[in-house]
């Protein structure tokens, strides 16, 4: 059997999840835009252990410190807009005997509830799971942490000072979040 693997941000709907899921809290885009391009420069620098795109580890603690929570993702997921004709061409290629995958780093909630939308099997899809005890919420006393980042984080450009951005988010995710349960 002939076998076909989407992404889905892009080929299948035009929005950034991530970037919405960060759009459900006040400040929160720009937060994102700014670990986004932390990304960039974690994975130019070739920092050990770090994946590139590793993005949806770094958003979580803030997610958590805001309530996001599965339900939200799966909001969000029923809202999005689909790539005009995604739909008929999965449906299409599946009539004509193609396999046809997911494969993406969004968090699974989100990519399982436009898998169904668009008709892709679910053991087709392959996507970050969103963990089962960020449902519990932020461990005790780690609240304050990430506020204090999101402030030191705020009066930031993506893109203006690459050193001042990696200091600051360095102590955060890999001085500080690791003596907590958020340890990315």
């Amino acid at each position: 059997m002939p076998f076909v693997a989407f992404d889905l941000e892009g080929p299948l709907t035009p929005h950034d999840h991530a970037y919405e899921l960060m759009g459900l809290f006040p400040g929160g885009e720009h937060i994102f835009e700014v670990i986004s391009h932390y990304d960039d420069l974690l994975t130019l620098a070739g920092k050990e252990g770090y994946e590139p795109g590793d993005t949806l580890s770094l958003i979580l603690p803030f997610l958590l410190r805001h309530g996001i929570s599965r339900r939200h993702i799966e909001g969000l997921a029923d809202r999005a807009e689909l790539v005009a004709g995604a739909a008929e061409a999965v449906s299409r290629l599946q009539t004509s005997g193609w396999g046809v995958a997911l494969i993406t780093t969004t968090y699974q909630p989100y990519a399982h509830a436009l898998a169904r939308r668009i008709g892709i099997p679910l053991e087709r899809v392959a996507a970050t799971p969103f963990p089962p005890e960020a449902e519990a919420g932020l461990p005790p006393g780690v609240a304050a942490a990430v506020d204090r980042a999101k402030a030191q984080i705020a009066p930031l450009h993506p893109e203006a000072n690459d050193a001042l951005i990696k200091e600051r988010l360095d102590a955060f995710y890999w001085r500080l979040l690791p003596t907590t349960p958020l340890a990315p």
